[in-house]
């Protein structure tokens, strides 16, 4: 997903198993007074709560805020998708399991 100059990839698994790979760096510690280390916070207690295997990357990006906005807009994306049940597979949630 991108957001100018950042790219983020999400990829997720509603399956019960909580793990996070989280390989974002942002370019300082703070945008505007929020602590950029709370994106990382955040999404590991989220994927925990939620049971979610979660896998969140940004090859690239050069302005944290960009970065963080491009995180959650990708997340907002598979999680949309991973919770729709899919036309093409008979109206089944895109889950090798056949449920979430």
């Amino acid at each position: 997903m991108p957001m100018e100059d950042a790219l983020a990839n999400v990829a997720l698994d509603l399956s019960g198993r909580a793990a996070v790979v989280f390989d974002v760096n942002f370019v300082g510690e703070k945008i505007g007074s929020f602590d950029v280390q709370l994106v990382e916070e955040f999404l590991r207690r989220f994927a925990v709560e939620a049971g979610m295997n979660l896998h969140i990357g940004v090859p690239h990006g050069s302005n944290d805020h960009h970065i963080a906005e491009a995180v959650f807009k990708a997340l907002a994306q598979a999680l949309r998708t991973a919770k729709s049940f899919d036309p093409q597979r008979g109206g089944e949630v895109p889950s090798t399991k056949g449920t979430l």
